[in-house]
């Protein structure tokens, strides 16, 4: 009875195999370019673990603006671009301003958390006054008219573009505005949006704003994790559908049908495939592109350079 079981299990799993193997799903399109953090400067990892401040960790680059700023979204956006990604903050005032650190200390001219000063007073503050490459021997964008942008502004600028909005708050005040903001304001383009959030606010989201897509680091490793474990089987996981997969470059040689059969299933599954390239200097990535792979990342000059 034993003996026939396990040749039954045996031949089920090989089917899952074979089909696997032999229905090779259609890839719907390429690959995405996403700016990380709206495009900006390379980061030089080892400094910013010792240092914690991203704007005193910067390399000396062709890259000519600041991450989430108007000029820099500006430049994604004329290099072709398909996706924006942002850092947004909740004012004082109960606005959203595009902005990465907690506090304002190290990338401007101004003082605290930036959950304690409102619009106004943020927007006088130079966005560009504390980075420097070279510890502070230079400071190539001080002075240069960069500013903290209000949400809105932005978003009306790019009525057509798909945003990532990562919502640094974590607390239910901010996600019930964040969600009247974009219901009220944009609801006709509710698909263009992604929110990247903690654990407890894709929860929220996912309960009373179902129509937008949340994802949190925590999701994204679960989608992971799941596809690693069987994804050789054809089995789509249900944590990886509808929604963008962020993969580690260093991750991709571990997923089943990577680059362009992963991508293809995800596609099938309404999702999309990204490389999360970050602040690194950008490569030749053109094969991960044609096999629908998107690279996020905050190397416009080096796009330009790769997909001119």
């Amino acid at each position: 009875m034993l003996k026939k079981s396990a040749i039954i299990l045996v031949t089920i799993l090989s089917g899952f195999i074979i089909l696997g193997l032999v229905s090779e799903p259609e890839l719907r399109e390429s690959g995405q370019l996403v700016a990380y953090r709206g495009g900006g400067q390379i980061i030089d990892y080892q400094k910013l673990g010792a240092d914690g401040c991203s704007a005193r960790s910067i390399v000396q680059s062709e890259n000519v603006h600041i991450e989430n700023t108007a000029e820099s979204i500006k430049d994604a956006d004329s290099a072709g671009f398909n996706v924006i990604h942002i850092n947004i903050h909740r004012s004082k005032d109960n606005n959203f301003v595009l902005f990465h650190d907690w506090t304002l200390d190290c990338a401007t001219n101004g003082k605290g958390e930036v959950r304690d000063s409102t619009v106004s007073l943020l927007s006088e503050l130079d966005a560009g006054y504390g980075y420097t490459f070279d510890n502070g021997l230079h400071f190539p964008f001080r002075e240069k008219g960069y500013r903290i942008d209000n949400l809105t502004a932005v978003l009306d600028a790019y009525p057509d573009k798909t945003f990532w909005l990562n919502l640094k708050n974590n607390d239910e005040e901010s996600f019930v505005a964040l969600n009247e903001l974009i219901s009220s304001s944009y609801g006709n383009r509710l698909s263009k949006f992604v929110i990247f959030s903690s654990e407890n606010g894709v929860s929220w989201f996912r309960r009373e704003a179902p129509a937008l897509k949340a994802i949190s680091v925590e999701s994204t490793k679960e989608c992971v994790k799941k596809y690693m474990l069987y994804g050789w089987s054809g089995v789509f996981p249900e944590a990886c559908s509808n929604r963008p997969i962020l993969i580690p470059p260093d991750k991709a040689k571990y997923l089943w049908g990577y680059p362009r059969r992963f991508a293809a299933l995800a596609q099938e599954n309404g999702s999309r495939v990204y490389l999360w390239a970050e602040h690194t200097p950008l490569r030749n990535h053109k094969l991960e592109i044609e096999n629908g792979i998107g690279v996020v990342t905050g190397d416009i000059h080096g796009a330009k350079a790769v997909f001119r």
